[in-house]
């Protein structure tokens, strides 16, 4: 089954996670958030419970999801700030969660459910520069109908020739 979601996403502690409900079934309440995820998201990170998307600012952000093999939309290619290296994302379960990070965990808090088959996936995630696209913005200042996203986040199943990222940093800093 093909994904295609665009939500918008919040967050007060400047990144979003990617995650799988099963691995984080354990929290309930800030205590035991701050056990399963704060202390161990590095470790969540690499066994592919969490991917970060991590961009370092509070707020709300457009994001689109797709299994696409083609991340980008044709509008979308001109304005690609950067991509991610591949984040691995382990599913059990059969769906991952979109959420602000101060969310994992809570599922009824996470705007967007994504179903997938149990398996492993490569994520890689791009940042859109939406608002250097002609109308993008409308008189009044704020994103038209029509905006493109902040991130567009590709999930596909692995490969086998990735190499995985484990950094908490999403983006390399530009040279």
């Amino acid at each position: 089954m093909a994904i295609s979601e665009i939500v918008t996403v919040r967050t007060d502690a400047g990144m979003l996670g990617l995650w799988c409900p099963a691995a984080f079934s354990a929290v309930d309440d800030y205590d035991s958030w701050e056990t399963h995820v704060n202390e161990r998201l590095l470790g969540a990170i690499a066994t592919g419970d969490l991917v970060p998307l991590n961009i370092g600012s509070d707020g709300a952000w457009g994001v689109r999801v797709t299994s696409s093999a083609e991340a980008l939309s044709d509008r979308e290619c001109p304005y690609e700030v950067v991509t991610s290296e591949p984040y691995l994302l382990v599913v059990s379960g059969g769906e991952a969660r979109l959420s602000g990070i101060e969310y994992v965990g809570l599922s009824s808090n996470a705007p967007l459910r994504i179903p997938l088959a149990e398996g492993r996936y490569a994520v890689r995630s791009t940042i859109v520069a939406w608002d250097e696209e002609p109308g993008a913005l409308g008189p009044d200042g704020r994103p038209s109908d029509d905006a493109l996203t902040d991130i567009v986040v590709q999930i596909l199943p692995e490969d086998g020739s990735e190499v995985y990222r484990t950094d908490e940093v999403t983006f390399d800093p530009p040279e």
